[in-house]
């Protein structure tokens, strides 16, 4: 079976009161608006890209994120629904490209570009473990 450039994938997400980036403050100084976080919708556009990924992976595997070009174009309040849909635009290397739009219902809220890898689990665990050994 081989990835066709265009295959998309879509995911629908309910903004809740902890996706808003109000929640995302660390420092007392922070003061963030009660809208959906970019980081938050940079995860559901990674989902979204991992989901066309998932009937590729072989035994022990998945993907992960190693690339994103976000640009987030408006808020979107807590309850709405925020739909991102991704597409496989094709290969660099071993790496997957997709563009990624998303919308609520309002319209579009953002748009990027996100590359990812399909990896093995033991190794990227063992490199990972590996980088904090002392």
């Amino acid at each position: 079976m081989e990835l066709e450039i265009g295959t998309k994938a879509t995911i629908e997400f309910k903004v809740k009161a902890s996706d808003l980036a109000k929640n995302l403050e660390i420092s007392p100084e922070d003061d963030f608006p009660e809208v959906f976080a970019t980081a938050r919708l940079t995860a559901l556009m990674e989902c979204a890209s991992a989901k066309i990924l998932i009937p590729f992976y072989k035994e022990g595997e998945f993907s992960v994120g190693v690339e994103v070009g976000l640009k987030h174009l408006a808020p979107t309040l807590e309850g709405d629904i925020v739909k991102a849909t991704a597409t496989f635009v094709g290969m660099e290397g071993k790496l997957y490209k997709f563009e990624v739009e998303a919308f609520d219902s309002g319209g579009k809220v953002g748009e990027a570009t996100h590359t990812r890898a399909i990896v093995s689990k033991d190794r990227l665990m063992a490199g990972a473990n590996k980088r904090v050994e002392k």
